[in-house]
């Protein structure tokens, strides 16, 4: 791996992890305006990219209509995870559910490609699940202590757990497009953010009503989450042009864990014991997922390997 691999993941750990704490601070201040940041952070995106495409963006190496399915996907799983902040879900079980989407891109993929995942694969998935529905039961108990209404709460896991799908079928759109008309992150990022703007419209008296009560303080919070998330958005895009949505979806899973330790460390969340070990299935099973067991083993029979054909020139 290179130099410039190891940035690129560094970009997305930094850019995505400085969004995440910032919009949760957001939300602890105010929780109606998740819709507000998305709608600016799309803007700014959407700019930015028709600044550097220049004419180029009226004649996509993509044709439009092939974005139709990506676009429609990934503003419904935007919208749809902003919704989950006003069902009162805890921050904590939001990361933790959303971490299982490793497991989700590998069913979605093993069902639209006809390729079985590896054995180890398979394991995996079963214990991040498990991970997952412990952490589910202990947020039950998060809800309860903050008096939140069980049937959001409800809704609210059902929604992140349907978005797990259709984020994995975003990935998998994404990869692709990259596959059938090639690489063109930049472009992609452009129309993914720029076409769905119209659809904020529909929300515009509650936007306009955001922007003029928004106090000075939470602005600047805006101000440095939407830079944050244009290089997380960047990076991630840039990524997905090197790595499969799967291995791409394993780095992002990373992501959120440390995103859960930093919100963990400066909230105080209330961690329960059945989030920790929740928590502990999901690493593992991310262990067994990507088989890092087969790596350990190689390097013994490379060594005898190299030894016996050290013997064999001696030998001649």
């Amino acid at each position: 791996m290179t130099m410039s691999y190891f940035k690129n993941i560094a970009k997305v750990f930094m850019g995505c992890c400085v969004s995440s704490f910032l919009m949760e601070i957001m939300m602890e201040k105010a929780s109606n305006t998740a819709n507000f940041v998305t709608f600016l952070q799309f803007f700014f995106i959407s700019l930015q990219g028709g600044i550097t495409l220049k004419s180029r963006m009226f004649t996509p190496r993509i044709p439009l209509k092939e974005y139709f399915i990506l676009i429609s996907l990934f503003f419904i799983t935007s919208v749809a995870n902003n919704y989950v902040y006003a069902l009162h879900v805890p921050s904590t079980l939001h990361m933790i559910i959303r971490s299982a989407s490793s497991p989700a891109s590998m069913l979605v993929s093993w069902y639209a490609k006809k390729q079985r995942p590896r054995t180890t694969a398979l394991i995996g998935s079963v214990i991040i699940s498990i991970g997952v529905a412990l952490a589910m039961y202990g947020g039950a108990t998060v809800v309860e202590q903050r008096k939140g209404n069980f049937l959001q709460w409800c809704l609210g896991v059902t929604i992140l757990l349907a978005m797990l799908i259709v984020g994995a079928l975003t990935g998998l759109q994404q990869e692709v497009l990259f596959r059938k008309f090639g690489k063109h992150p930049v472009e992609m990022l452009f129309y993914t953010h720029m076409v769905p703007l119209p659809l904020f419209l529909g929300i515009y008296p509650q936007l306009k009503g955001i922007a003029t009560s928004l106090p000075s303080t939470l602005w600047l919070i805006l101000s440095i989450n939407i830079i944050s998330q244009f290089y997380c958005t960047h990076s991630v895009h840039e990524l997905a042009t090197r790595e499969t949505s799967t291995t791409v979806t394993f780095i992002l899973t990373l992501r959120k864990f440390v995103s859960l330790m930093i919100s963990t460390i400066v909230f105080k969340n209330n961690l329960t014991v059945l989030h920790v070990i929740g928590t502990v299935f999901v690493v593992a099973g991310t262990y067994f997922y990507f088989d890092f067991f087969a790596g350990r083993n190689q390097q013994p029979v490379s060594y005898k390997a190299s030894k016996a054909q050290s013997n064999l020139k001696k030998g001649n």
